[in-house]
């Protein structure tokens, strides 16, 4: 049965603040509170690199991805930071991003990254993400964390697809991504952070 080799999970990059700086910012660099931070952005041009050199014995990401999914923007959540995050390793790797699932379609996305090879890459909204994870076929539901961290936006979470024929199995890892200065080991035993 087809189904990818390895799903990576991550939530967009950094965010404007609430209230004042840091300000959003669009890719033509206009003020835009839907979009990322200026270091969001700089997120997304480092995962691009990550992604574009994968796999990589020094990166914790054993996946080049062939497809790209993040959440659809809507009237009721304009947020463009999935996106916005995806397009810099879309570019890199001459691939589109697939948003055309708005989030609380989760089953949908779940249906699609499994129908298909290759390696993929999610960008979604993290208050979703643990329910996400679980959706796909795991032999250890039991480690995926209640909540992705409010605070946290430099976590891989990534889907390992275990050897076997029939049904994909895959096994759920955290991973610090470890590209920004401040960012923060993923808090799990044997992570050198």
């Amino acid at each position: 049965m087809s189904a990818p080799d390895t799903i990576v999970l991550i939530r967009h990059g950094e965010k404007p603040g609430d209230d004042g700086p840091p300000h959003g910012v669009n890719h033509h660099g206009e003020k835009d509170d839907h979009s990322l931070s200026v270091r969001g952005w700089t997120r997304a041009g480092a995962l691009a690199v990550v992604f574009a050199h994968a796999p990589h014995p020094a990166s914790p990401v054993a996946t080049r991805p062939t497809r790209l999914y993040a959440t659809k923007s809507s009237h009721q959540a304009r947020s463009t930071r999935e996106r916005d995050t995806a397009r810099p390793t879309a570019q890199r790797l001459g691939l589109q991003v697939d948003d055309s699932v708005a989030h609380g379609h989760e089953d949908e996305l779940v249906a699609r990254v499994l129908d298909g090879n290759g390696g993929v890459v999610v960008v979604w909204h993290h208050g979703v993400m643990p329910k996400l994870a679980r959706s796909f076929p795991l032999a250890n539901p039991e480690d995926v964390p209640a909540e992705w961290p409010d605070e946290r936006y430099d976590l891989f979470w990534i889907l390992s697809r275990l050897p076997g024929d029939g049904q994909p199995m895959y096994q759920f890892s955290e991973v610090a991504q470890s590209l920004l200065d401040g960012d923060a080991d993923s808090g799990l035993p044997g992570d050198p952070g």
